[in-house]
């Protein structure tokens, strides 16, 4: 039942909400109908990020993608915990792991074993719009741990300007979800797979400028 209603809010609202009210256009998704499981990996400029790549799975892969978010952020209230897990299916992370209990990685990594795809932002927190910043090691961790899960690139441009960070006026404008295909890391090494990783979202950046070049009049 929790499956048909997320379904339903996507298809129905979520979705063309996006579309035609924000301005989002996707690009390339047929990867996700194909890969039966992967680790998106994205740059990150807004909350909007998150709605827009799940609103771009199909509703079976949907239901089995768990974005990782902030715990310090999104789990100071039972309502907000609650809302991230019916849509987003969200992991929770915290900067501090509890004496006792799993790190973030393992909780990570053993999601990823149970099946579950995952949706994760390798900077870690909202940058500014059209820069990429450094990425954490933990997605090529993850790669490692897991060499037959592939990660699919993906580039988010102009969400940072719907929604920016610290934020709270929506204004509608022109975005783009555009992914890529999906890639297995070529190396054990972690800095090398991160630099894989970060290359792969940056050729999609330059393809959208390139594409968005050719519209533009002098």
């Amino acid at each position: 039942m929790k499956n048909i209603f997320v379904s339903f809010i996507y298809t129905i609202l979520v979705r063309p909400w996006l579309t035609f009210i924000i301005g989002v256009s996707f690009h390339n998704i047929k990867p996700l109908k194909d890969a039966n499981q992967f680790i998106i990996v994205a740059n990150h400029n807004s909350h909007f990020d998150t709605v827009s790549i799940m609103a771009a799975l199909p509703s079976n892969k949907r239901k089995n993608t768990c974005a990782v978010a902030s715990g310090d952020y999104f789990g100071k209230s039972p309502f907000t915990v609650t809302l991230m897990k019916l849509f987003f299916n969200a992991i929770l992370i915290t900067k501090k792991t509890k004496p006792g209990h799993l790190s973030n990685l393992e909780v990570l990594d053993q999601r990823i074993k149970e099946g579950k795809s995952l949706i994760m932002y390798p900077e870690g927190s909202r940058g500014n719009p059209g820069t990429i910043s450094s990425f954490k090691k933990g997605i090529a961790k993850l790669l490692k741990e897991n060499p037959s899960v592939p990660f699919i690139p993906v580039y988010l441009d102009g969400f940072g300007r719907v929604l920016p960070k610290n934020k709270v006026l929506i204004v509608p404008l022109i975005c783009k979800v555009r992914f890529g295909s999906p890639l297995f890391a070529t190396t054990n090494d972690t800095k090398t797979t991160l630099e894989e990783v970060k290359k792969e979202i940056l050729n999609l950046k330059q393809k959208n400028e390139r594409d968005r070049n050719q519209f533009d009049f002098y």
